[in-house]
This record gives C-alpha cells, structure tokens and sequence, in this order.
C-alpha cells in the first residue's frame, strides 16, 4: 500500500451510537409527511451538524434508512413466514411515506441503489413465497411480484389508507390460500 492510499478505518464507537441514533430516529420521524432533518437529530437527541457529518443530504439519509429496513427484512425472511413478512413490509414503506413525497423529484428510481434494493426485497419475498407454495399454504399462481405490488399498492397507490393497510392486507393473505 503506498503512502497516498487512504486505509479504511472503523468508526469510533461514539460515531457508531451516533449513526444509530440517527437512522432510529430517522425511521421514526419519516412516519410523518412532515419529516424534516431537524426533527430527526432532535428525536436521536443529537445536533443538526452531527446528522450532517453522517448524512450530508436528505437522500443519502433516506437511503441509509431504507437499506437498513431491507436489511432488516432480509432477515425477517429468514427467519418468519409469509404474513409476519409481509406486515414487517407494509409497516416499512409506511415509515417511507413521509420522505417520499419530498424526495420525489431528486430520487432516481432506477438508480443502482434502489435497483438493488428492490432486487434484495424481491428475492427476500420470493423465497418466502415458496416456502409457503410448498408448505401448501399459498397457491403456486402467485408470484413473488404479485405480492410486492400489494404491497406497493396498500402502500402508495390511488385511495391508500394507512389506518387500513394491515387489515387489506390480512384480506389479501386470506385469499392466497389454496382452494
């Protein structure tokens, strides 16, 4: 390595609880449609500089946000089934709502970021799906995208209703079932 190479470093463990902090309180505060960067260093306890150290922009604090959300919900398919999966979901594009709107005209929806993290959500539902199509649970005529534009739809599509997401959505599991 020459001298010019800059060498990664591990962030300090303030910096981690900091980063933490933030992206908790973030996923909190972009609930509201009026989510604003201010509400997010104040919910984590912290100052506006120390959010902007982290997260020089509204959209690269999103997108930490909403990576950390799939992450999570990789895991969760792992580990859940097909409906725990599926409301986890639904409740994280909830906590999207609010930025979306306001980042509508800068978010690039086929850039290489939300490229692949809709790739990482898909796969993560597909396997659920299958499972559930083996277990008999879900007929095999449903596809992994079938299920995420549901999703897509209780989340942001014409006449949305947050308060009655979960319930549509309990409707629509019901149905999957084989007959």
């Amino acid at each position: 390595m020459g001298e010019d190479t800059p060498v990664a470093r591990k962030p300090r463990a303030d910096q981690a609880r900091n980063r933490d902090r933030l992206l908790t309180a973030a996923r909190e505060v972009f609930r509201s449609d009026a989510a604003s960067l201010e509400a997010v260093a104040r919910r984590a306890g912290l100052g506006i500089a120390t959010l902007y150290r982290h997260f020089p922009t509204r959209e690269a604090l999103f997108q930490a946000v909403y990576a950390r959300e799939v992450e999570a919900l990789e895991a969760l398919a792992r580990a859940d089934d097909l409906p725990v999966w599926m409301h986890a979901a639904l409740d994280m594009m909830a906590t999207k709502r609010g930025m979306v709107a306001a980042l509508a005209p800068v978010l690039d929806k086929e850039a290489p970021f939300f490229t692949e993290q809709s790739a990482r959500m898909l796969a993560a539902v597909g396997g659920l799906r299958d499972r559930a199509v083996a277990a008999g649970q879900v007929r095999g005529t449903v596809t992994a995208d079938d299920l995420i534009r549901v999703l897509l739809s209780l989340s942001y599509g014409p006449g949305a209703d947050p308060a009655r997401a979960g319930l549509l959505l309990d409707v629509f599991l019901d149905g999957l079932r084989p007959r």
